[in-house]
């Protein structure tokens, strides 16, 4: 990355470029996203309090929705705890990966700002920190992050907030369906990025997932995702070793 524009970039402009990038379409398609849990959580017997400091606390679709309808069907506390941790774990390797990129160690940041700024943390702006990597240097993509990951998560509150009160105004049917529209945005995203890896991994993982569903239900999903993803791994790292070796 020597040599290029962004050298010349300081943390304060790398957090604009980001929060202009997230104002760009992320930030509408999770606020959008976020009114329709908004609805859900409602119909669960959320208050609006609850809703809110759902989003605040989860910050993650599949845990809030685990919470929402577990809470609605009366389960115990117990229960709610670890579906709402399991629905979440994906988003531990997800951290992993983000402090790898932004080179987190490297910033010696005390550890509670580290748990702090990995809140944040959306699969939204792990795929963007992803596309980020390519434009910018390691030292300066946890600015980016910052700027992008905090104008993502006010707008999904700002959605969390209007969507309670929309359900009032619009059929909860229309809510519903909005909540699908960061998955498919994100999809998108991942088509478009530059790593044939990652495309692969969604064209498998998207591919198996209904093969797998009439067998294990609704954990088809997690299945094709670990296939189609160590399937690309599998490819990326022997196609790389494979070109090392052969390629003059």
């Amino acid at each position: 990355m020597s040599g290029t524009i962004h050298d010349t970039l300081n943390p304060s402009q790398v957090r604009q470029n980001a929060m202009f990038d997230a104002l760009r379409a992320p930030c509408y398609a999770l606020c959008v996203t976020m009114a329709g849990f908004s609805t859900i959580a409602r119909e669960s017997g959320f208050d609006f309090m609850m809703t809110v400091f759902t989003s605040l606390g989860v910050w993650g679709m599949p845990g809030q929705v685990a919470f929402a309808s577990l809470y609605s069907a009366s389960a115990s506390l117990i229960a709610i705890f670890f579906a709402v941790s399991l629905a979440n774990m994906r988003m531990f390797l997800m951290v992993i990966s983000a402090a790898d990129m932004m080179q987190l160690k490297s910033h010696n940041l005390p550890l509670w700002k580290r748990v702090f700024w990995m809140q944040f943390l959306a699969v939204t702006a792990w795929a963007n920190l992803g596309l980020a990597q390519q434009k910018y240097p390691s030292h300066l993509l946890l600015a980016y992050y910052q700027g992008f990951s905090l104008t993502i998560f006010i707008f999904g509150i700002l959605g969390t907030i209007l969507g309670f009160f929309l359900s009032d105004i619009l059929p909860p049917e229309v809510l519903r369906v909005v909540i699908f529209v960061t998955p498919i945005y994100i999809l998108l995203l991942m088509m478009s990025a530059g790593q044939k890896a990652n495309r692969l991994a969604v064209l498998i993982g998207g591919a198996l997932s209904p093969f797998f569903f009439p067998f294990v239900g609704e954990w088809a999903i997690l299945l094709a995702g670990i296939i189609g993803g160590s399937l690309a791994s599998f490819y990326g790292h022997y196609i790389a070793k494979w070109h090392l070796e052969n390629v003059p």
